[in-house]
């Protein structure tokens, strides 16, 4: 009798309640047996969502635990095709304009080739996934998933991501990269995403990364956005363009 009672409550709060709660509440995962979702859901929002298609950013070289900056670079980004960029402002050291040029010949040749920043997304294709519970990020809670890459490239990252519970976008990656020379021990990266929603963009908004230099110690590249124009790619296009950086970062 008491199992037919709860089984009437139950029908009668589903007829009660607005559908929508429910429709919603059997999309949110909660544990590891609902990481395919996750990773489908997350890969359907990256094939759908628009990134900025010219960028400036303000790119900065320093010491890895110094706060002085060594070199300052300014630089506007054409991911159109055939893709380029302009070294706007520079002051400092002159490894600084070195390094971001390297950089930026790099990403903007991603970006403008299908297949080579297809094989630098987030996906199925390039990576293995886990799922580590939720994490918090700026007082918001995330999908925290780990990345293993399933081939040893310098644009993929053995790390980890967080993943918008709403949006499914990656809010952050974190982690370490194919050293690209001898002479660099280690590279650990951590790129920061925005979603610009008035726009409907996805806008790589920060970038760290450190690299451990034989005989010359940690040195780290920093790079902020500081303006971005109307998005006509889709991001799917350019893949996880911003993790092809590191593939640079001091090489010999």
């Amino acid at each position: 009798m008491r199992i037919t009672l709860t089984l009437k409550l139950l029908l009668l709060l589903l007829t009660v309640l607005p559908p929508i709660i429910f429709a919603q509440s059997r999309q949110i995962p909660t544990s590891p047996a609902q990481l395919p979702f996750i990773v489908e859901k997350m890969e359907r929002a990256q094939a759908q969502v628009k990134i900025p298609n010219h960028v400036k950013r303000d790119y900065r070289l320093s010491r890895a635990n110094s706060a002085t900056v060594d070199s300052e670079v300014i630089a506007e980004i054409d991911f159109r095709a055939p893709g380029s960029y302009t070294i706007e402002k520079h002051s400092g050291s002159s490894l600084g304009a070195q390094l971001v040029k390297r950089v930026l010949e790099h990403e903007v040749g991603m970006a403008v080739s299908s297949q080579k920043s297809g094989s630098a997304a987030v996906t199925r294709e390039n990576y293995l996934f886990g799922y580590l519970g939720e994490a918090v990020l700026d007082g918001q809670s995330y999908y925290l998933l780990r990345l293993d890459p399933k081939r040893k490239q310098p644009e993929l990252i053995a790390g980890q991501a967080w993943v918008d519970k709403q949006s499914f976008l990656i809010r952050r990656i974190e982690g370490d990269v194919k050293s690209p020379s001898v002479w660099i021990k280690k590279i650990h990266l951590r790129f920061d995403f925005n979603f610009d929603n008035p726009r409907q963009m996805w806008v790589l908004a920060n970038m760290e990364a450190v690299a451990d230099v034989r005989f010359l110690g940690a040195r780290k590249l920093t790079s902020q956005v500081l303006d971005y124009e109307t998005a006509s790619v889709v991001a799917k296009k350019i893949g996880a363009v911003a993790p092809s950086a590191s593939a640079v970062l001091l090489r010999k």
